[in-house]
């Protein structure tokens, strides 16, 4: 039995292509992960929220910025009775964090 196509079929497949990046097999480049920015004095500035237990206004700490794409937000606030929350601008939901 002639085993000459299975080793030719076999090193046509660990090829790249030419148009790939290097070490890249079959053109499909990877996506670079942003390293997350954090800053208590974003562009846009974050949200005035109440604290959905208590009703009292959220005290704002920081915002994260990070994301592939969509780049994507989260502002982070505490209440003073009940403790940290997170807001996703995306989704718009304010959340306790844990």
């Amino acid at each position: 039995m002639d085993t000459k196509p299975v080793e030719r079929a076999h090193e046509s497949l660990n090829r790249t292509s030419p148009a790939a990046p290097e070490g890249v097999a079959g053109g499909s480049a990877k996506r670079t992960r942003r390293s997350a920015t954090f800053t208590s004095t974003p562009d846009i500035p974050p949200p005035q929220l109440l604290c959905p237990t208590c009703d009292t206004a959220l005290a704002y700490r920081q915002t994260v910025i990070s994301g592939v794409k969509p780049i994507e937000r989260w502002d982070y606030f505490d209440c003073r009775t009940c403790g940290p929350f997170v807001y996703r601008e995306r989704t718009r939901k304010l959340r306790p964090t844990t």
